[in-house]
């Protein structure tokens, strides 16, 4: 539903939805598989600190070739696959963060976006989240250092043409990855 009541003339358009885990699920895995930004940490982060780890370990204990090339192995690949499993902690905490609200109202404009619930409220500005994605069911708005996610689930669109509208605001503001 479109709205005009704010001070700065601009239209808002609200999304009303509970938030959850599922939400966050896919952002994260979306972001991780799907991006660059979030392939890079799983491509590129966990092999370099492994080997980086490894051998700095088998260095300092003056390991063997063979020793070592273990080291070098088993390090790396215990990143690999922690880094999806960092990943999936932090959806969990993002989303315990959310159903704090309960059911939310999350108005989009040109300023920012509010999210209101139960006798919480948050206001964003657009660099706040400077990115963003999109799944067949979510917006999802990214930080670029912190590893923050806002899911926004088209779902909570009081209209279907509320969907593109929120596009072209993200499209005007954010980055899309």
């Amino acid at each position: 539903m479109q709205t005009g009541g704010d001070t700065s003339g601009t239209t808002t358009i609200e999304f009303v939805y509970d938030p959850t885990p599922e939400d966050y699920r896919t952002a994260f895995r979306r972001f991780t598989y799907g991006t660059w930004p979030g392939r890079g940490t799983v491509l590129l982060t966990g092999p370099l600190v492994g080997l980086g780890l490894g051998g700095s370990i088998s260095w300092l204990r003056g390991f063997s070739p063979n020793q070592t090339l273990f080291v070098l192995v088993a390090v790396t690949l215990a990143l690999c696959v922690m880094l999806p499993r960092v990943n999936a902690r932090k959806a969990r905490e993002q989303y315990e963060h959310m159903e704090a609200y309960g059911t939310c109202r999350t108005a989009v404009g040109e300023d920012g976006l509010t999210t209101t619930g139960g006798e919480l409220s948050s206001t964003v500005d657009w660099h706040g989240f400077p990115r963003y994605f999109e799944t067949d069911q979510l917006f999802v708005l990214t930080t670029k250092r912190t590893g923050m996610f806002f899911a926004l689930p088209k779902r909570g669109a009081q209209d279907p043409a509320d969907v593109d509208r929120v596009r072209a605001v993200l499209d005007r503001h954010l980055k899309r990855l």
